[in-house]
Formats: C-alpha cells, sequence, structure tokens
C-alpha cells in the first residue's frame, strides 16, 4: 500500500482503537492515576519507565525516550512502515481503505514486487534444499570447517548455487518466471551469445533479509580460488547494498532488549555470533556503513559497537563509519580483537565469553581515533605530537558535553606530554575557522533519543511548543512575535510549522492527531514527551508572556553576535561607515535587550535553571 491517507481517514481510526488495548496486547500494563505503566518493551529494565496515557492516547519510555502514538508504536515494536501500520488498525476495526488512496500505476507496481518477493523466496528454498543434497556437499563440508552448525545453516537459510551454467534460469523459465523478471532480480545474466545464465554458480549462498525477513536479495561466496570472492545481487527494484543489514530481521529484537547493535562486517562474522548468543550482530555486507543503514539501527538503539575485520580495508570501514554514527547521534565504541583475527574465528577458537569481554573494553570513538593516530605518527617527536592533536581537533569540536571534551583534551595530555592549554589554544584556532555553533544543539540535544532541555530558552521553546498544540487561539500573538524563527531546534520548528499549517487549514485536531502527520520519527517522540512530561501551565496567559519574552532574547542575542561579526569584518575592510552603522544597531539592540530583562526580573518566570 502506498500513496498519500486521506487525514479524515486517520483521525476517524484513531478515535476508533483504544492504545491502552493495543499497547496490553504486547506487554501488561497497571493502572497509576490516570495513566498505564509498564516495563518498556523498547530496552531492558527492572522499574517500569513506560508510560501510557489513554486520555492523551499516547505513550513514552522515561528511560529510553520512546514515545509517539498508537501508529508509532506499532510501527517500532513490529517494524511497520506507517501505511502497514494504518492497514493493521483498520482490518482490525473493520474498516475498508479508502480505494482512490492507490492509483493503478502504484497497484500494478505493489503487485510486481510482490512477485518479486515470491521468486526470490523460491530461490532461497531451492538453494537451501541443495546444500543438504548431493550437490551441495563441498558447501556443507566448508561450513563444517567453519564451525556453523545445522541449526545456523536453517536459521540463516543457508543455501548452494549449483556449478551448472543455467540450472536455476530453466527451473524459473519451467515456473513461468519471465526471462526480463530474472534479469531485473539479479539471478540471471546474458552471455555473449546471448543466452540466460545463472550469475551464481558454484556458491555458497547467503539469503539477505529485509527487517520484516522478506528475502530481497544474495550474497554468494566461492568455493573455490576463482574471483571475485564474494558476489552480491546487483541493485535491484528489492536491493540496494547500502539500504540493508544483513541479520537485522533476526537481531532488531535482542537489539532492543539489550540495548546496543554489534556491527560486523561479513556474513561468516554475524551467523558466528548468532550461534554463540551473541543475537545482537549484524553486518554491513562488506562495505562502508552507510546513512541509511545507521537510521535502521537506530530505530532499535542508540548505543553501537563497531567489530570489523582486522585487514586494513576493514579498519578503513571501520572510520568511514564511525563518524556517520556519532553525527546522528549514537553512542560508538570500537572492539578490537587481537592477533589479526577476525570477528568469526575469534569467537570460535576463544568462545562467549571472551568475545562478550572484548566488547566490554571496547574503546570509545575517540579514544579508539587517538590510538589509531598513535600508530600512525611518532607521538615522540613535536611534529608527531602536532600531527596527533590537528587530526584529533576536528572530533574534539564536536563534542557536545563540556564534561567529555576536557576529559578527553586531559588523556590527549597525557598521552602526549602536551600541556592542556595548548590543546585548548588548538581547537579556538580551529573554531575561529568555523562557523559560529548551531543554538538549537546548543539549546536542545537527544540522547538515546530522549529529549533534554539544558537551559531556560530549551524549557520556554517546550512550554511554547505545548501551549500552541493546547491552545490554538494564541497562534498569532506566537507569529506576531516572531513565529518559527523563535525556536533553534530543527525538530520544534517542524512541530510549530505543522500545527500552524493544520490550523490554518481549518483542521480542528488534537495533539495525538498532530503527532501522526510529523514526518521525523525525532520529531514525534519530542511532541510526545512535552505532552506526557510537561503539564499545562494553571496560569497560562503569563506563561506565553514569559516564553515569548524570553525566546525574543534568545533571537536579540543572536542578531547581536550576527552583527558583530559583519561589524569586525567591515573594520578589518576599512568600511568604517558600514561599521558604524551595524554599532549603532547593535547599541539599539542591547537597548532593547535590557528592557526584556528588566522585564522577566520584575515580573519573574518558571524558566530559570
Amino acid at each position: 500500500m502506498s500513496g498519500r491517507i486521506p487525514e479524515e481517514f486517520i483521525s476517524d481510526l484513531r478515535h476508533r482503537v483504544d492504545i491502552v488495548e493495543i499497547i496490553r496486547e504486547y506487554l501488561p500494563l497497571r493502572k497509576q492515576g490516570n495513566n498505564f505503566i509498564g516495563l518498556c518493551p523498547f530496552h531492558q529494565e527492572k522499574t517500569p519507565s513506560f508510560v501510557v496515557s489513554p486520555q492523551k492516547q499516547i505513550y513514552h519510555c522515561f528511560g529510553c525516550g520512546k514515545g509517539g502514538n498508537v501508529f508509532s508504536f506499532l510501527m517500532e515494536k513490529n517494524s511497520l512502515s506507517y501505511p502497514e501500520a494504518v492497514l493493521y488498525l483498520a482490518k482490525r476495526c473493520g474498516i475498508t481503505m479508502p480505494e482512490n488512496d492507490v492509483s493503478p500505476e502504484k497497484a500494478r507496481q505493489e503487485k510486481k514486487k510482490q512477485r518479486y518477493y515470491e521468486i526470490n523466496e523460491f530461490v532461497t528454498q531451492y538453494y537451501h534444499r541443495l546444500l543438504f543434497e548431493g550437490a551441495g556437499k563441498e558447501a556443507l563440508l566448508y561450513l563444517e570447517r567453519r564451525g556453523l552448525s545445522q541449526d545456523s545453516c536453517e536459521k540463516f537459510l543457508l543455501g548452494y548455487a549449483p556449478q551448472a551454467w543455467d540450472q536455476l534460469t530453466r527451473l524459473l523459465l519451467d515456473k513461468k518466471v519471465l526471462p526480463e523478471e530474472l534479469l531485473i532480480l539479479g539471478l540471471a545474466s546474458k552471455a555473449q551469445n546471448g543466452n540466460l545464465i545463472d550469475r551464481f554458480r558454484n556458491r555458497l549462498m547467503f539469503p539477505i533479509c529485509d527487517e520484516r525477513g522478506r528475502v530481497v536479495g544474495f550474497g554468494g561466496r566461492v568455493l573455490d580460488d576463482s574471483l571475485p570472492k564474494y558476489l552480491n545481487s546487483p541493485d535491484t527494484p528489492l536491493f540496494s547494498k547500502g539500504r540493508f543489514l544483513y541479520g537485522l530481521n533476526l537481531a532488531k529484537g535482542p537489539i532492543r532488549t539489550q540495548d546496543q547493535v554489534i556491527i560486523m562486517e561479513g556474513y561468516m562474522d554475524v551467523i558466528t555470533a548468532h550461534q554463540h548468543g551473541i543475537s545482537n550482530a549484524v553486518a554491513t555486507l562488506g562495505t562502508a556503513l552507510t546513512t541509511e543503514q545507521a537510521r535502521m539501527m537506530m530505530r532499535y538503539t542508540y548505543n553501537t559497537a563497531t567489530c570489523f575485520d582486522a585487514d586494513s580495508a576493514g579498519q578503513e570501514a571501520t572510520l568511514r563509519g564511525l563518524d556517520i554514527l556519532r553525527q546522528l547521534g549514537c553512542h560508538v565504541s570500537v572492539v578490537t580483537i587481537p592477533d589479526g583475527k577476525d570477528p568469526d574465528e575469534f569467537l570460535n577458537k576463544q568462545g562467549r565469553e571472551a568475545f562478550l569481554k572484548r566488547i566490554q573494553e571496547a574503546l570509545p570513538l575517540l579514544e579508539y581515533k587517538l590510538q589509531k593516530m598513535l600508530e600512525k605518527y611518532d607521538a615522540s617527536t613535536v611534529n608527531g605530537k602536532i600531527q596527533v592533536v590537528q587530526g584529533l581537533i576536528p572530533d574534539l569540536h564536536k563534542v557536545q558535553s563540556p564534561v567529555a571534551r576536557q576529559g578527553f583534551i586531559q588523556l590527549l595530555a597525557d598521552k602526549l606530554g602536551f600541556p592542556e592549554v595548548a590543546i585548548h589554544a588548538e581547537i579556538r584556532k580551529y573554531q575561529q575557522g568555523e562557523a559560529g555553533p548551531n543554538t538549537g544543539d546548543r539549546n536542545l540535544k537527544l540522547s538515546k533519543n530522549k529529549f533534554v532541555a539544558v537551559s531556560a530558552t530549551a524549557k520556554a521553546e517546550r512550554t511554547l511548543i505545548r501551549l500552541a498544540v493546547e491552545i490554538p487561539e494564541i497562534t498569532p500573538q506566537i507569529e506576531e512575535a516572531g513565529g518559527i524563527e523563535l525556536f533553534t531546534h530543527n525538530s520544534l520548528k517542524e512541530i510549530y510549522q505543522l500545527n500552524l499549517v493544520m490550523r490554518q487549514a481549518g483542521h480542528n485536531i488534537k495533539a495525538n492527531d498532530l503527532m501522526a502527520f510529523l514526518e521525523a520519527k525525532e520529531s514525534q517522540e519530542i511532541l510526545a514527551e512535552i505532552l506526557m512530561a510537561d503539564e499545562l501551565p494553571q496560569d497560562w496567559e503569563r506563561a506565553l508572556r514569559d516564553c515569548l519574552t524570553i525566546l525574543e532574547l534568545e533571537y536579540i542575542n543572536r542578531k547581536i553576535q550576527e552583527k558583530s561579526n559583519l561589524m569586525i569584518q567591515c573594520e578589518q575592510k576599512g568600511d568604517i561607515s558600514k561599521s558604524q552603522e551595524l554599532m549603532a544597531h547593535i547599541q539599539q539592540l542591547v537597548i532593547h535587550k535590557q528592557r526584556l530583562i528588566a522585564t522577566l526580573r520584575k515580573g519573574g518566570n518558571g524558566f530559570e535553571n
């Protein structure tokens, strides 16, 4: 199912279901006051922190930060897309989905994709059957030498592609599969004479599944010395290497409960890990981690441990992927395997406990990068020390926590025998060449997918969002004060803008209705936390005035900084006239700022830290 689902249908469906009733099918809930509480289904915990509000029809976990409405719960718990969650609830309520939602062309495309899945499933079972017949004897012996059990072969549906040039092709053509379908799915290719031949021949086969367990493609490993050693399906309507993680369909549950994912490089690494009880392991299909793969993992956890092969290519893949994970807000650590062993080799020789010990000893991202820098440069020389520091400065600059940054600076100073003040000077030098800090990141941050207020400005932004959503008649006042420009965090901007557009279009929607139309999952979780954690102020008119004053004050601070930077540039260029004009404007802003501060001091507010 695809296409835009009518808002009226979504709203009607939501009012027919009770979120408490739905969530109770997945976990026990007990009443506490006006809400229901239980153990969070998305992370391990002993004390209940998962709260469901029947009044607001939303949920929020105060432990891991997951939150949303009934649709987002089903999407998160069952790995459904938004349309699939809607369809599930519609069937449950006995409601027919709107027929005009899907165009005839889209319906044809969906039907075609479903046929592709069915073909891939047939091929998977065919390869799997051959593995345990005479033809797959060599592949089975290889798996036994690698230490894999029959249970693991069954769990991951391993198979064998026969050596004949066109055995699979002929079988599928007999089954009425079209030649163009074989080519589209990458199961066959054209020989020089124009005949179709099998793409995978005499290979151990690894079916690659999506999160729902549907086979989207294949990986094949040779059983002799021919090249390439590994061959994957080409890009198809179902498969693209950078969009999937091997084993995620099996690992997503353990990842949620353990609140950690172990990222490996190859098929054998993951299968061996699962065989040894390390069931939260996935693989990147032999490529550097992509942003799309990182976001897939973040549906289940923000804690990642990367464990790639010991060869140089594996190390490079580690470094390329780490920055993506960090930039998306994950807690990143790196598992190092001693003696140049690959993860599956280490597990088979040393066992599960030894591997778990390596995970516990995994280095945080910056410490791992420091280790690599010390291996690369001679830190016994002044030049080597400088190269190490300069190589780490971009990463240090991005560390949000002052405590974490200072802790690493101390570690770096100790390792290099450098004074801390010199490292601070290098950071300042780097910052002078960078754009100003993002004020949204300064005021608001996400930690383990949880919204955290760290300043009076952030608290005012949260309260203003709550007021705007719950009391729509105040929207003109907010717009007059600056509207969306008052907010510094992208998620809050999205929430405010959507609320504004929906109200202006005449939709009388409730807060939990609004959540369904937010595109970013981060925005849904932030709104859920605001609605669940923050009570609507009793004296909301005063709260509104305080919020607008505080946010206007922050806006003026940004303008003063902006114009001060421009004034310095004008002075450097010798443009005295423009510099004086900017100075006059700054003075006006400062006077206005002082008036606002006086207003806050006179009236007091509830936003002080």
